[in-house]
């Protein structure tokens, strides 16, 4: 499978849907990265091109980029004011209860092993937090991340969940569904029983919706799933029976969406 695929292109912003396990920059491991392989074979090796998000190395998805200086700004603006819109796919190994809700909880980074801990806020005048996990001590709410799920189908043995973040913290989804007891499919750092054989974790980033940097346009992009996970394809099936009205008919699948 190729690294990438290019989704929109102009002279100000480029949106790409990485499919390959590598990381959006540089990093330490110096391994190949998703922007230098762009610049490299797609740009002129003078070209300016610049991450505005990153998403986790081993999961696919839309990667957003600004192709000058000016659109970089106010993407990262954007991103800061929280004006972006980012919908992601994830398959579960355990079936969340309820439903749907919004996951708060308090963030904790540790560095050495790139590993965030999300553990159940303590509330404070008598707020409450929904689905903040259980069996865990309240630590005071320093650094909060937040989404807000919902199941959009099953299958005999998988869970598949629209997820919106409200915040961007770091492997913020993964460790909110991991304290949760609902792992992501592949995500052995967090608790998944088995790898894919892709070497992905089945989290993909599948919708962002963002204003032009340059235009102001409202933006409004979709990143079909990877073709090598047999997962995906029963999702994308189903999903796009869903649209049609018509009820997913895909091997295996036990429900529809809801």
């Amino acid at each position: 499978m190729k690294a990438y695929e290019i989704l929109f292109e102009d002279e100000s912003i480029l949106v790409a849907n990485k499919l390959a396990p590598l990381p959006v920059q540089k990093d330490k491991s110096g391994d190949p990265d998703l922007q230098s392989l762009i610049v490299k074979e797609h740009l002129a090796e003078s070209g300016f091109l610049e991450a505005a998000h990153r998403i986790d190395r081993r999961t696919s998805g839309i990667t957003l980029f600004a192709k000058d200086k000016a659109a970089l700004r106010v993407l990262d603006e954007d991103f800061r004011e929280r004006k972006i819109k980012k919908t992601y796919i994830a398959c579960l190994e355990k079936e969340p209860v309820p439903p749907e809700g919004t996951l708060i909880h308090a963030i904790v980074r540790d560095p050495r092993r790139n590993l965030t801990v999300a553990r159940p806020i303590q509330a404070s005048g008598g707020s409450s937090v929904v689905n903040a996990g259980s069996g865990k001590a309240l630590i005071p709410a320093t650094q909060t991340a937040r989404l807000y799920y919902h199941l959009v189908l099953k299958t005999d043995h998988y869970f598949f969940v629209e997820v919106s973040p409200y915040t961007g913290r770091h492997h913020q989804i993964r460790a909110q569904f991991s304290v949760m007891g609902w792992p992501i499919k592949g995500d052995l750092k967090y608790g998944a029983k088995r790898s894919s054989p892709s070497g992905r974790i089945m989290l993909h980033g599948w919708r962002i919706e963002f204003r032009h940097p340059r235009t102001g346009e409202s933006m409004n992009i979709q990143a079909p799933f990877p073709s090598d996970e047999r997962l995906w394809e029963v999702f994308g099936e189903s999903n796009a029976a869903g649209a049609a009205g018509v009820a997913g008919n895909a091997e295996g699948v036990s429900g529809t969406q809801q």
